[in-house]
């Protein structure tokens, strides 16, 4: 008897120095991220060694709540089930909505797996760029990330994950499958989420397809979620008009007759030798009319001062040369002439001119295109503009377009008459970062690695593949097709596990 109770003790122990061993672990790792990276390494690191402590005295078990991914709390609740319930009821119309999300996740899934590919071969066979951005830039939560400000991420980001979730209990229950649970997921003091649970044991034994829409319908919602969040901008950015209508520009080219003027970027340009302009086009073909040595004047509106008034003033400047200034940027005097340059050509050393809309049109993008081009390229254009928006707070640190942009336009239409523009622009924005979260919650979900519902999906469209195949062969078994898929599946999610965490290596080395 004692021997037992002394094995028990040391076997007590040793979990002990295991445990202690791993906080201290923990502890070292946090420290060095804190200092390198971000201090909410060490908040992270608080949070997971109180949760440890929660779960060890019993108090997460009497919560009915649970410790995931090490930092996660998962509170359950039966609450919202009524809800899911109710909404659920036209479970034929749910059906087809699960099936029209597939048909889309597959179609999105091709075209990530060709991209993660291709991805991976430039990298193998020309080396990956590498990169200055902060590695606190890798972390996209908000608060953390440079690009990320908190509030209205922070909003957008619970919001996606709710519906994400929603859309999976909607097509359990339209499927007759129940569910267990409802909850949240809690980082810290803060929503990371939200989660459903379905009976594991139905899940499982449902048919592949029924099994499909339901890994299916999350990030279709999302993709979906973020398109008619972008057309919804569309319809706001028609309530803006411009300030002060002008060309402004984004930089000052040097030595050149612009800077010789002095003018600064982002300043406005009205008139060109007293003819107004509006639109860098119209700026263009004033300037076309004249000659390398030509004297014009420009008409310009300084930056606001401290009341928000813009002042105006005329120069003077001679035009110069455009192709002795592409000439040293080592451009060969072929590629000057295929660009329709020649020794009249004049030069006013602007860069990046636009009008007081630009910020807008970028938002709206095939929505604001004024050329006429093929109707094929305006569906390609309206189908990918709520993916190609989401670089736009790296390029603008952080916003959705710069600060300069914001100051051109304000609130004109019916509605910005009764909103304001400051309240237009704050809808605009949650919008904005509503599809920045969808659009990357919907794609990210649909990479074929296992535990996203991509990985899931994978090893589903796997089995009946593979169940095909295998139905040609003598020894045919549902069991051997399940092992082989299940070995596919491991090593595909590995395979592409590793070429990610790889190429991310590979930029900071």
């Amino acid at each position: 008897m004692l021997q037992e109770e002394a094995v028990v003790g040391t076997s007590v122990s040793d979990t002990r120095q295991v445990r202690d061993r791993r906080a201290l672990i923990l502890i070292f790792i946090s420290a060095f991220l804190a200092v390198q990276i971000h201090w909410g390494f060490a908040a992270l690191c608080i949070w997971v060694l109180f949760l440890g402590q929660l779960e060890r005295r019993g108090v997460l078990d009497k919560w009915d709540a649970s410790r995931v991914l090490g930092g996660l709390l998962m509170l359950r609740t039966k609450r919202g089930q009524k809800t899911i319930e109710k909404v659920a009821k036209p479970r034929k119309l749910w059906r087809w909505y699960g099936e029209i999300s597939l048909w889309t996740c597959a179609l999105v899934m091709i075209f990530i797996v060709i991209f993660l590919i291709l991805s991976f071969s430039l990298a193998l066979f020309t080396g990956v760029p590498k990169t200055d951005a902060p590695a606190s830039q890798l972390i996209p939560f908000p608060g953390v990330s440079p690009i990320i400000p908190f509030w209205w991420p922070a909003i957008a980001f619970v919001g996606a994950l709710v519906i994400h979730e929603f859309a999976h209990a909607l097509q359990a229950r339209a499927h007759g499958m129940r569910v267990r649970s409802v909850g949240v997921l809690m980082l810290g003091p803060f929503p990371a989420g939200a989660f459903v649970e379905p009976e594991h044991e139905e899940l499982s034994k449902a048919p592949r397809r029924e099994r499909a829409r339901l890994f299916a319908a999350a990030p279709a919602t999302n993709l979906f979620a973020g398109f008619f969040s972008w057309l919804l901008i569309c319809a706001l950015a028609t309530q803006f008009s411009v300030v002060d209508p002008g060309v402004h520009a984004s930089g000052i080219v040097e030595d050149s007759a612009a800077a010789e003027a002095g003018l600064e970027p982002w300043e406005i340009i009205t008139h060109f030798n007293g003819t107004q302009v509006t639109t860098a086009e119209e700026l263009t073909e004033q300037l076309g009319m004249h000659s390398v040595g030509d004297t014009v004047n420009i008409t310009i509106l300084s930056h606001p001062d401290d009341d928000g008034i813009r002042s105006e003033r005329v120069v003077d400047l001679t035009l110069k040369s455009k192709m002795d200034y592409y000439r040293t940027q080592n451009i060969t005097d072929e590629q000057i002439v295929n660009l329709g340059i020649d020794e009249n050509s004049s030069f006013l050393g602007v860069s990046g001119m636009d009008d007081g809309m630009s910020g807008m049109d970028r938002l709206a993008g095939p929505m604001a295109w004024d050329q006429d081009v093929p109707l094929y390229l305006d569906a390609l254009g309206v189908a990918i503009q709520p993916i190609v928006i989401i670089d736009m707070p790296i390029q603008h640190e952080g916003q959705i377009m710069d600060p300069h942009e914001m100051d051109y336009i304000q609130a004109d239409g019916w509605l910005g008459s009764i909103l304001g523009t400051s309240v237009l622009m704050a809808l605009i924005t949650l919008l904005f970062w509503f599809i920045w979260w969808n659009v990357g919650l919907g794609l990210a979900n649909l990479i074929p690695i296992i535990p996203f519902d991509g990985g899931h999906l994978m090893k589903d469209f796997l089995g009946v593949f593979v169940g095909r195949i295998h139905r040609f062969s003598k020894n045919y078994h549902p069991l051997k097709t399940a092992a082989t898929v299940s070995k596919i599946s491991s090593f595909s999610s590995l395979f592409l596990f590793m070429g990610l965490l790889l190429i991310i290596i590979a930029q900071r080395i």
